[in-house]
């Protein structure tokens, strides 16, 4: 497995780099390519998580279509998807405490580290309310119509989940305060180490970023 500092650092690089490129290389593909092979069991799987994304990455290129710049509309659509797909492979499986102590390996200070994993705590608490929230109204027998009950409940569910996340937050905010925490992450290994694989995908990316060779588009 990549380190998550790394996989932090490489996506930062590759999505900086590669959305202002005005062209797309065969070497751009070189640790995406790489990241597929120590993943492949998961390919299928996190392809099908891009086909979703791209949703609204086509609604973006047919804006771009309809001022016929049909060259920018190809270019967004494929940079679009090489950058989530990167970013799929680099974080498919990881777990988001792992990527807080990441942030903090890097140096960029405990405070942008704790504020992180707050956050998508709470969004995966939202998350959790939302399909309780769905399972209800399923057995409840709702159905979704243009009705003013239907607005209503709609407005309802989101008032209660912006109710119960906030809830949630002071509860965790007494807890931590009870525990002694102080703002920062404590493991064994503070120490960034590099394996394998994170200096071959170091060496990847660089080579796919510097030596541009074969365009696509």
């Amino acid at each position: 497995m990549i380190n998550p500092s790394i996989s932090l650092l490489c996506f930062f690089i590759f999505s900086f780099f590669l959305a202002l490129s005005g062209e797309i290389y065969l070497t751009h593909l070189l640790p995406i390519i790489f990241l597929s092979l120590i993943k492949f069991r998961y390919f299928f799987e996190i392809l099908k998580r891009l086909f979703f994304l791209n949703l609204f990455i086509i609604l973006v290129a047919l804006s771009v279509i309809l001022s016929d710049n049909y060259h920018l509309a190809l270019l967004i659509f494929i940079r679009s998807n090489l950058i989530i797909l990167f970013g799929l492979l680099l974080f498919h499986k990881m777990d988001f405490y792992d990527m807080a102590f990441g942030i903090s390996r890097l140096g960029l200070g405990s405070k942008i580290s704790y504020l992180f994993y707050f956050c998508i705590r709470f969004i995966q608490m939202a998350k959790m309310d939302f399909y309780k929230f769905k399972r209800t109204l399923k057995a409840r027998n709702f159905s979704h119509t243009t009705s003013i009950f239907a607005y209503q409940t709609y407005a309802n569910l989101v008032a209660m989940l912006f109710l119960g996340t906030f809830e949630k937050s002071q509860i965790l905010e007494k807890t931590m305060q009870i525990r002694g925490f102080n703002g920062k992450f404590y493991k064994l290994e503070n120490s960034l180490k590099f394996e394998f694989y994170d200096i071959l995908l170091i060496i990847l990316l660089l080579i796919s970023l510097i030596f541009k060779q074969g365009v696509l588009i």
